[in-house]
């Protein structure tokens, strides 16, 4: 044995190794319960012969498998090596699986819920490829609606300003309606001269009002209906413009220096009273 030459045991795995130290093990604990069979009252302690033998026979198994191991090749190693599984690999506590029983209704849980992921993903997937076109129409068409109203409001607008222009250009009064006017604080100046900002109607106001114009008792509004109040203030408007020294339609201007005025009447007056006051002193 003290040459080199001879040729070793060769084992393909630490497997084979473990299963031939497990084997003997067991035979040594059959043949130990075979000639010292352990107590058949629990309640006794172990039996100090039989601990001692099972002692000594584990000590002369390790002891065997320790001095056989140089002479085992595992996979290509030797028992110099760090990697040999003896004897650490036996002094290690041992792993131990166990299996519980297949529980079918955990099992179609899982299942279930794997279907349930599945849908969501696929449901995740559709939202990817389709939320934004749908998001993209939605936004365009609430922007084509909201520029068509404005276009809306500003045609009105336009139409509003062109049948009032015309209306002050006829000079006719007749059919006229009220107009929103804009804020005075609205105009503004420009190279060409003054230019009001257009304000957007709102839709509370584009109704038209209709005024309801007290006129008094029934006589008075049967004289506005009759026209005899506009005759008056028509003779009223003529009386002022007179003694404005303007000129009335329809009658004939007087060739004079001082003409009709107001002011061209008082002087006369003022004239004639200082007059008779001269003739009373003489």
């Amino acid at each position: 044995m003290s040459t080199p030459h001879y040729r070793k045991i060769e084992l393909q795995s630490p497997a084979d190794f473990t299963y031939l130290y497990a084997n003997t093990v067991a035979l040594s604990r059959q043949k130990l319960d075979l000639h010292l069979p352990p107590s058949a009252n629990t309640s006794d302690g172990p039996d100090p012969m039989r601990e001692r033998v099972k002692e000594l026979v584990d000590q002369y198994i390790n002891q065997t498998f320790t001095t056989a191991s140089a002479s085992i090749s595992i996979n290509g190693l030797d028992s110099s090596s760090s990697q040999f599984p003896f004897p650490a690999a036996f002094t290690q506590p041992t792993e131990t699986i166990e299996y519980e029983p297949y529980d079918t209704e955990l099992a179609a849980r899982v299942t279930s819920l794997y279907a349930q992921l599945e849908s969501l993903t696929t449901t995740v997937a559709q939202l990817r490829r389709d939320a934004p076109a749908r998001a993209a129409k939605a936004y365009a068409e609430q922007l084509k609606k909201a520029i068509e109203e404005d276009e809306e409001d500003m045609d009105e607008d336009e139409d509003v300003d062109g049948e009032h222009g015309t209306e002050n250009e006829d000079g006719d009064g007749e059919g006229e309606e009220d107009v929103p006017m804009p804020d005075a604080n609205a105009q503004i100046t420009t190279q060409n001269g003054p230019r009001r900002l257009r304000r957007r109607p709102s839709k509370s106001n584009s109704a038209r009002w209709n005024l309801q114009i007290p006129l008094g008792s029934e006589h008075e509004a049967e004289r506005w209906r009759s026209g005899e109040m506009a005759e008056v203030y028509d003779d009223a408007l003529r009386t002022l413009l007179r003694l404005q020294g303007e000129v009335v339609p329809g009658e004939q201007v007087e060739s004079g220096p001082d003409g009709n005025a107001l002011s061209s009447t008082l002087g006369k007056a003022e004239r004639a009273d200082r007059a008779a006051e001269v003739v009373e002193k003489m």
